[in-house]
């Protein structure tokens, strides 16, 4: 029972940290944080799994029946490289699916303010905006917005470095990271299809569904009810990429400044993929003005597949990203491999990166009554690949080559993304997850210390997109924040859901009505979903149809 209490209470161990350390002593044998990673670390892909380039598209071997759930981290690169491959940051984003001022789709005949029953294969020369559309079928295709979560304050714009870091910034330095960003959700041609021939991409609706679903059941016809499900197709893919802007990845001394007029700041040993984004003049708490237009450096991403009923999920991370292995490791079967052997001792088997960690009060092993258990994490560290061992393995560097990525010597224009760019190999495979819980009963869960910066040790995708739903008038749901939980880490930032999900999330048991919220299949950009007829106030809609407007 020690280990899973003490997995409870790594995150508040961490705060044993203070501004006064004048360095932290290591542990130099395994300790009770090695064990308790034991619930952090287990092998994902199966012995037999291999993966190969065949006529340019990725290909298992055929005995493997389901390379996401037998090879789930050999699938989440095929994922990332196929994804590279497609040009993913030519996709729809949240905005084009969901239009701010949408039009419903037509009737059969109808023209007008409508969306015509094939846009999306006769998208037109301009793209309407009051409808769904893929920006690959524009030339030029549209550009990207530049909306960052927040405004950085002139001090983290200015200090360099050199400013005494507040606790946050020391120990959890993705969350304020997280709280700046540029966070961008690409889908791909199948998924904005099904969305749109759905009619999943207005309030109305969505809540035309879960109307129409619970009628069939007060009717007794259960098996209209279950059609009505959401269900995307197979080939749906998703890929949510954070960006930070220059000037703050200087100050947070992610990248350095340019040696040479004219060229692009970056990490000079391991380079984050680059894109200039137009932004606006905003202005800051002292008076100045900070541009948000600039060059944007890609940190993290999360991405999904649907190639299983409940999504395959992967996270990726920069290799320079201070705390990339904060709280939960790095896990990683197929594309990395690491030493065996950490430097405490303590051995992984080669595919798995531990959490930093120090001795607590810098009391060494060698005191009298010292205990060996009193490690807590050491958090906000890099974690150099060359410390680590880390080596790209030949399966994954065939990958690479076959599929023709990262195969240039240098970014040419850091203004764009490219298939070439080299920096596409310093990203790494920071976890994969296919069900709620493992078969021990262990919940899962995988974060980036970015994406879910101040939560990353209780972060589940999977948790918290099954949460993903609209009630009968289309508001959202489950309750409160997104995948949040009642409890809160030490730093009063609150954690989320891990495990599965709870049936009163959705449903009103033993009632003629049961739907309380009807699952949108893990996709979260429904909360940018908004009302064809607005109501006259409040943020509701005027009406609600009978049923939702569904296309062959």
């Amino acid at each position: 029972m020690r280990l899973f209490f003490t997995m409870a209470l790594l995150m508040p161990l961490a705060f044993a940290l203070s501004a006064n350390d004048s360095g932290p002593v290591l542990p130099s044998s395994p300790t009770s944080i090695d064990q308790a990673m034991l619930f952090r670390s287990f092998v994902q892909d199966a012995p037999e799994c291999a993966v190969k380039v065949v006529d340019g598209k990725v290909q298992f071997e055929s005995a493997i029946a389901s390379p996401a759930m037998t090879c789930p981290d050999a699938f989440a690169w095929s994922q990332y490289l196929e994804a590279i491959q497609g040009e993913f940051w030519n996709w729809a984003i949240d905005q084009t699916v969901w239009p701010a001022v949408p039009w419903p789709i037509c009737a059969l005949g109808q023209s007008g303010d409508c969306c015509p029953r094939d846009i999306l294969k006769q998208p037109g020369a301009e793209p309407n905006v009051n409808c769904p559309y893929n920006r690959q079928a524009f030339d030029p295709v549209p550009a990207l917005p530049t909306s960052p979560n927040g405004t950085p304050s002139s001090v983290v714009l200015s200090h360099r470095g050199a400013h005494k870091k507040t606790d946050v910034e020391k120990l959890d330095p993705g969350r304020m990271l997280r709280d700046l960003e540029v966070e961008l959700i690409f889908r791909n041609p199948p998924m904005v299809e099904y969305i749109f021939k759905n009619d999943m991409y207005s309030r109305e609706g969505m809540a035309a569904r879960v109307n129409a679903a619970n009628q069939f059941i007060a009717a007794g016809n259960i098996g209209a009810a279950q059609a009505l499900e959401v269900r995307l197709h197979s080939d749906a893919t998703m890929v949510k990429a954070d960006f930070l802007h220059q000037d703050i990845m200087l100050a947070q001394g992610l990248i350095e400044p340019a040696k040479r007029p004219g060229v692009v700041p970056n990490n000079p040993d391991y380079p984050y993929l680059t894109i200039y984004l137009e932004g606006e003049q905003v202005k800051l708490e002292d008076g100045s003005s900070y541009d948000t237009s600039g060059y944007y450096y890609m940190l993290a991403m999360t991405n999904a597949s649907k190639a299983i009923p409940d999504w395959h999920w992967y996270a990726m991370e920069h290799v320079g990203n201070l705390g990339r292995c904060d709280f939960i490791g790095c896990n990683d079967s197929f594309g990395f491999r690491v030493y065996d052997q950490m430097a405490n001792g303590a051995r992984f088997g080669g595919s798995y990166i531990p959490p930093q960690q120090r001795l607590e009060n810098n009391q060494a092993l060698t005191e009298p009554n010292a205990d060996p258990n009193n490690a807590i994490f050491l958090l906000g560290q890099s974690y150099d690949p060359q410390r680590y061992g880390e080596q790209i393995t030949p399966a994954l560097d065939d990958l690479f080559k076959g599929l023709g990525i990262a195969t240039a010597a240098v970014d040419r224009d850091p203004a764009v993304i490219t298939v070439t760019d080299p920096a596409w190999r310093n990203y790494r495979l920071k976890g994969t997850q296919t069900g709620f819980t493992t078969s021990h009963g262990v919940p899962t869960g995988t974060g980036a210390t970015i994406t879910e910066g101040g939560f990353v040790n209780s972060a589940s995708c999977m948790t918290c997109h099954s949460q993903a739903s609209m009630d009968s008038q289309g508001n959202p749901g489950v309750g409160g924040a997104v995948g949040a939980s009642w409890r809160l880490n030490l730093f009063g930032f609150g954690q989320v859901e891990m495990g599965a999900p709870q049936l009163s999330w959705f449903f009103y048991p033993g009632t003629s009505s049961p739907y309380a919220a009807m699952q949108f299949d893990f996709i979260w950009g429904i909360l940018n979903a908004q009302c064809v007829r607005p109501a006259a106030s409040g943020n509701g809609c005027a009406s609600i149809p009978a049923a939702p407007t569904l296309l062959d």
